[in-house]
């Protein structure tokens, strides 16, 4: 459960100031969240969290501390609710606080396609959704709004059908060269931004529900290396906390826990938690804001033993994916991949490429896809099994042994 206190930030000062209430939760998640209630420090009892019994404040005392009341059972409870449903960050729970305060409304005035995803849909789910996916959900916004002025196609809930489909997808693939997938991103956020107006009643129209209104798909060719790879990568020597080191011992951190890169900073020593006598990292995915607990892989504790118990310190995402690819070479994962043109495989190493190779060698392993899926945090197994890049030979080693081939 979280603690909830009120605190008052300048005790020094002889004017009224600020009463602030403070949520604290595990995993050093913190909200301070100033309430506009003032009172002078000499007169806010910090042991007892209210008021004093003093003359000065008799006129207000009372109601101060019932409003303060009100304001710990609205937070305890939009607290519970959060965490009950799998929502709880500190953005969201900013944000409900901001609607007791009516800091910000939740009805707005609709009368477009425009005013619902801007002003609602997209603002709403800025509290919801993982950033990046909250960014996509804006690129898609910008690139409507280019197609309506380049294309002069006037865009309304009724001028979402099959017309503005097709058209949309040649623009898209004339203008900016997207690729299939890529354009199929964008397919999926209109249809889920009408969709979502549909459900909350804002039009009726359904022209994205049509039977050739789909999502655009290609099966992409995604590489994962296999445990001797890792294990070349790993005994790599670099000088130790060089930017090779840091890059090397990140990405063999995402390899043996199955997490985004999102979530590498998250797998440190703060957040090693012991499970009946294992030891295990346990973070809330940034993307899923779901909790995952993760049994610590030896040779991350090799990792970790190295550096006296301390995680290796993040590097920029971008020469993570440069390095990446330098590190594969050196340990010679140099397989041509005829399904690209026969280039090196290191040459498609990313920092994905980790998240992909856990998934594949645990299966390879015999892990059950329900067990990885809980490890990796995956929602369905129809995702989870794209991350499954193994091939047909592979396949069979795994099953060779299970009783229906045995006499």
């Amino acid at each position: 459960m979280a603690s909830i206190t009120f605190l008052i930030r300048n005790k020094k000062t002889l004017n009224q100031t600020p009463i602030s209430v403070k949520v604290l939760w595990p995993h050093r998640n913190e909200l301070v969240y100033s309430t506009g209630i003032k009172i002078a420090p000499q007169n806010w009892d910090s042991k007892n969290q209210k008021v004093r019994n003093k003359v000065e404040v008799a006129s207000v005392k009372d109601l101060i501390n019932v409003e303060l009341s009100k304001i710990r059972t609205f937070t305890e409870q939009s607290y519970s609710d959060l965490k009950f449903n799998g929502e709880l960050t500190k953005d969201n729970l900013k944000y409900k606080l901001d609607l007791y305060f009516n800091k910000v409304s939740e009805t707005k005035k609709v009368e477009t396609f425009y005013d619902y995803v801007e002003n609602i849909l997209v603002e709403n789910a800025k509290n919801r959704v993982a950033k990046v996916t909250w960014k996509s959900y804006l690129r898609t916004l910008d690139l409507v709004k280019a197609f309506e002025v380049n294309e002069k196609y006037k865009i309304s809930f009724e001028k979402i059908n099959i017309d503005f489909y097709y058209r949309f997808i040649q623009y898209l693939e004339e203008i900016f060269e997207m690729s299939t997938n890529t354009i199929g991103k964008q397919i999926k956020n209109i249809k889920m931004f009408m969709n979502s107006a549909n459900d909350d009643g804002y039009t009726i129209c359904i022209g994205h529900k049509h039977k050739h209104f789909k999502v655009l798909k290609v099966e992409s060719f995604q590489v994962y290396l296999n445990e001797d790879e890792l294990n070349e990568i790993y005994k790599l020597d670099y000088e130790i906390d060089s930017v090779e080191d840091r890059v090397r011992d990140l990405f063999l951190m995402g390899a043996y826990t199955g997490q985004r890169i999102s979530d590498w900073k998250k797998l440190n020593e703060d957040n090693i938690v012991e499970c009946n006598g294992f030891s295990c990292f346990k973070i809330i995915q940034t993307k899923t804001k779901a909790e995952v607990v993760i049994p610590i892989h030896p040779n991350i504790q090799l990792i970790f033993d190295k550096r006296k118990g301390k995680a290796p310190k993040f590097v920029n995402e971008q020469d993570i994916n440069e390095k990446l690819k330098q590190i594969a070479s050196r340990a010679e994962i140099k397989q041509k991949i005829k399904e690209k043109g026969n280039i090196h495989k290191y040459e498609l190493v990313s920092s994905h490429t980790a998240r992909r190779s856990f998934c594949s060698n645990a299966y390879k392993a015999g892990m059950d896809s329900l067990a990885i899926m809980q490890l990796s945090g995956h929602k369905t197994e129809k995702n989870f099994l794209t991350y499954i890049k193994i091939g047909n030979e592979e396949f069979a080693s795994r099953i060779a042994n299970h009783k229906f081939f045995k006499v």
